[in-house]
């Protein structure tokens, strides 16, 4: 098996996890990924790789079984410092976050509906309050976090829980002593010039 049929089984089972959400937005994704998923299969972008490390040991920490495959095909995923291309993210913060967006308009494949993608954090890290005009799902696929929504106390997340994100609702993630790596999902206004730290 190719490592570039991996990557497509990869955004099927995230079809398949965000189909399982039950939310509009979470069909609309699924819908994307499986209509990308039914085409020919093309070359991907060379690929970059930050927090290596982190990320590896995200998927050894109680893992969703989707979470074999992302590490089979690390070698072609475009990850990046979240915030590190505009600035947004304070670097004391954004040097210890990893965002790949696997589908979307600035993604490894386009599309100007949804963005869907990985994101991993760091241990002992406060990834500062935020918000944006996008609906978001994180789907927690090994580690665990605390998520705080709109100011209400940290709840811990764990590997299988979905952390919904309505519009402009703000938020924060913290890690303790073990890093996470989440699968996440925009749809709704997906334009980036929305997003604002406010932590």
């Amino acid at each position: 098996m190719t490592l570039y049929k991996v990557f497509y089984d990869v955004l099927a089972d995230l079809a398949d996890l965000f189909d399982a959400e039950n939310r509009i937005g979470g069909h609309e994704t699924a819908q994307e990924l499986r209509a990308i998923c039914g085409k020919v299969h093309t070359p991907l972008l060379p690929a970059h790789q930050v927090l290596t490390e982190t990320i590896q040991q995200a998927l050894t920490i109680n893992p969703l079984p989707i979470a074999a495959k992302i590490a089979k095909v690390m070698p072609l995923i475009h990850w990046h410092s979240s915030g590190m291309v505009d600035g947004r993210i304070r670097p004391e913060i954004s040097n210890h976050l990893a965002t790949a967006e696997l589908v979307g308009p600035d993604g490894m494949i386009y599309s100007e509906h949804v963005r869907v993608g990985l994101f991993a954090q760091s241990p002992n890290l406060n990834y500062v309050t935020r918000k944006h005009a996008a609906e978001e799902t994180f789907i927690m696929l090994g580690g665990s976090a605390y998520w705080q929504v709109d100011g209400e106390d940290p709840v811990l997340g764990k590997t299988g829980d979905m952390i919904f994100h309505p519009s402009n609702t703000p938020h924060a993630t913290i890690t303790k002593d073990e890093p996470f790596i989440s699968a996440w999902r925009w749809t709704g206004d997906i334009a980036y010039d929305q997003y604002t730290l406010t932590g």
